[in-house]
């Protein structure tokens, strides 16, 4: 019951870097496919509302986005770190840089169209899209945006250019993996490809990252995994718990995230430590769940 299963789909981004730290440590995995577009009705049973993918299920613990999931990933199997020792928040620096900077990459997908289904696409603009942004301008801020991406590609490259095989070294870890999910998409389109040329390091250190491979996986139907959630419990907590100031265990709290259109989750305050949030939360058909989130991007009110 402490296998790892993964909510997810191919083709999201976010998702292929939990995938490659499965790969980075050698860990057999379970796949449940999450619709990509809403409703996502088995996916937010087990979340509590969140909507983006992945999640990581452990039993009827449920770690959602990629910083929480990378963490518990490495409390729950250490044998191979995500990161060096020592260079945890460079690593988790590199990261945050790749994810905000070439994110962009994937807006830029939305500007040139064809890259996505459309309905993905429609999607995003009803439940993703702040209501102040207006989608369908992006065509218009394209050229600004590639130059953008081009500009950042470049500081890759020089930061590859001492000859090192990954980011902080002669091992793949976190931080490649951080850096590298947001550029799959530019072989995807002529416009987004063309921006690796002249770029010699950059496309040798995607492939070298690209081989590190996804671990062993199998895949799992959503119905069974809520009957592993139904059937376990959530783990004991082991440590003393932080607790937001005029919050208490067990005060029904909603968790806010700061990203527009991830959604809420609400339950119970549960037990956590400073770089984690647990609610607690009872479903019709998981049963008991604890939803993991990290500490940072995220806010808690107390809603009794």
């Amino acid at each position: 019951m402490n296998e790892l299963i993964l909510h997810h789909y191919d083709l999201s981004p976010y998702a292929e870097k939990i995938r490659l730290s499965f790969g980075l440590k050698g860990l057999p995995w379970r796949s449940v496919q999450v619709p990509m577009v809403m409703p996502k009705p088995d996916y937010t049973e087990l979340t509590g509302g969140y909507r983006r993918v992945p999640s990581l299920q452990v039993g009827a613990d449920i770690y959602c986005d990629t910083h929480c999931i990378a963490r518990a990933l490495d409390r729950l199997h250490p044998g191979t770190p995500l990161a060096p020792a020592g260079r945890e928040l460079e690593a988790e620096a590199l990261g945050r840089w790749g994810e905000t900077t070439f994110m962009m990459a994937v807006v830029a997908c939305f500007g040139i169209g064809g890259v996505f289904p459309e309905e993905f696409v429609e999607d995003r603009r009803n439940t993703m899209v702040p209501p102040d942004m207006n989608l369908d301008a992006s065509p218009m801020m394209l050229p600004t945006k590639l130059l953008q991406i081009r500009a950042n590609l470049e500081r890759l490259e020089d930061l590859l250019g001492d000859g090192r095989a990954f980011l902080l070294g002669s091992e793949a870890s976190i931080a490649d993996l951080g850096v590298f999910h947001p550029l799959l998409f530019l072989p995807t389109h002529p416009r987004l490809l063309k921006l690796l040329e002249g770029l010699e390091r950059v496309p040798a250190w995607t492939e070298r990252v690209r081989a590190v491979g996804y671990g062993k996986r199998t895949e799992l139907s959503a119905e069974d995994a809520i009957a592993v959630a139904r059937e376990t419990s959530p783990a004991p907590y082991d440590g003393k718990p932080v607790l937001p100031e005029g919050i208490a265990l067990g005060d029904s709290v909603v968790v806010l995230p700061d990203e527009y259109g991830s959604g809420n989750i609400t339950g119970t305050l549960a037990e956590s430590g400073i770089h984690e949030i647990a609610i607690r939360r009872q479903t019709d058909r998981a049963g008991e769940v604890v939803v993991h989130l990290p500490r940072e991007d995220y806010a808690i009110i107390k809603t009794s």
